[in-house]
């Protein structure tokens, strides 16, 4: 059957799904939604305390007993920003005075790593997955969580990341494609316009390597499931197509606009974090595109842009979406995961017959 692959037989899976653990809009209710459904739920540890790290996959035990992927992205610091992006941060700033938010915050520098305490953590809960964007953290950190039972799974944006990736020691690598809303995985600063869609990336990553790979980027039903599956992947990687439901925490602005996408809706832009990103533009992105000297390098840029969401017209803040983002729909976790695998199923056997 073409829903038995590695990944589901380690992980215990029904079917060979991935929900994107999108931070902030995955929420426990939302992971727990795709695993007990049969897939495996995702959920962004980035940018909360270890505590809340815990709390977070406690959340998720409640609500299901299957398996869990914790999600990090890795980077370095930005270093010192005195006296540079001085025109970003003044149109910044009048956006927080027009929307009555106050005094724009000073740009963040921090880099993010899995520290002892966060890793502590993770060797107490033990995900079934832990998966990094950005690269891999050290390799004794890596080893320590693949020795605690963890699968480790990283992102892959070419063929030379895919090849560093398994060679570095993951079990499983994603390949996205270029259609992927969010952010873009790579860690080579490969430029964004030469890297491939998802099923010219996909087959070529598959025969490079010997790990599981994971399809991600565009794939938002059963057909383009169906069509990952029969170019090599042992599962697909799905976020824009989980945003609309019920349990995802995102904001009406971006529900809205998701409900309203075409296919030619999204761009990839530096604007909304200082890393590329796939979204549905905005008065943000549009109004921010001529800025002399361009976006701050992440996480400054986020930093700014991310206390928008709270104005008032909605129309400020970071409206992730991939390109299939019309072929969405408005469903729960557990019925779109019912929708998605019965069309898959039928898309593959109709060929096969």
């Amino acid at each position: 059957m073409w829903h038995r692959t590695r990944l589901t037989e380690r992980l215990n899976l029904d079917w060979p799904i991935f929900s994107a653990p999108m931070t902030p809009f995955a929420t426990p209710s939302l992971a727990a939604g795709v695993s007990n459904a049969g897939g495996i739920g995702g959920l962004g540890m980035t940018s909360f305390t270890p505590e809340e790290c815990e709390r977070r996959i406690a959340g998720f035990r409640q609500l299901s007993g299957r398996s869990l992927n914790a999600n990090l992205l890795l980077w370095g610091p930005t270093g010192n920003l005195d006296g540079q992006y001085s025109e970003m941060r003044s149109r910044i700033a009048d956006y927080y005075r027009e929307e009555g938010l106050g005094d724009a915050p000073e740009p963040a520098t921090n880099g993010s790593s899995v520290n002892p305490e966060l890793l502590e953590v993770l060797m107490a809960t033990k995900p079934e997955v832990v998966s990094f964007h950005w690269g891999l953290p050290d390799q004794d950190i890596v080893q320590a969580l693949k020795g605690n039972g963890s699968m480790i799974v990283a992102c892959a944006t070419t063929v030379a990341e895919a090849r560093q990736l398994e060679a570095l020691g993951a079990d499983a690598i994603i390949a996205q494609g270029l259609e992927a809303g969010g952010h873009r995985g790579t860690f080579t600063d490969v430029d964004a316009t030469m890297q491939a869609g998802l099923f010219a990336l996909l087959p070529q990553i598959v025969n490079a390597c010997s790990v599981p790979i994971i399809a991600a980027g565009g794939v938002s039903n059963g057909r383009s499931i169906a069509a990952a599956m029969v170019l090599g992947a042992e599962a697909v990687w799905m976020g824009t197509a989980f945003l609309r439901s019920p349990e995802a925490l995102v904001p009406d602005a971006h529900r809205l606009a998701l409900r309203t996408a075409g296919d030619a809706s999204t761009i990839v832009t530096r604007l909304v974090s200082g890393k590329p990103a796939r979204v549905l533009p905005n008065k943000l992105t549009r109004e921010l595109a001529d800025v002399d000297g361009g976006p701050m390098p992440f996480p400054a840029q986020l930093s700014l842009v991310k206390p928008l969401e709270a104005s008032e017209h909605g129309d400020l803040g970071q409206l992730y979406a991939g390109q299939g983002a019309a072929l969405t729909r408005e469903l729960p976790a557990e019925d779109l995961m019912a929708q998605l695998t019965e069309d898959a199923d039928a898309h593959l056997r109709a060929m096969l017959a």
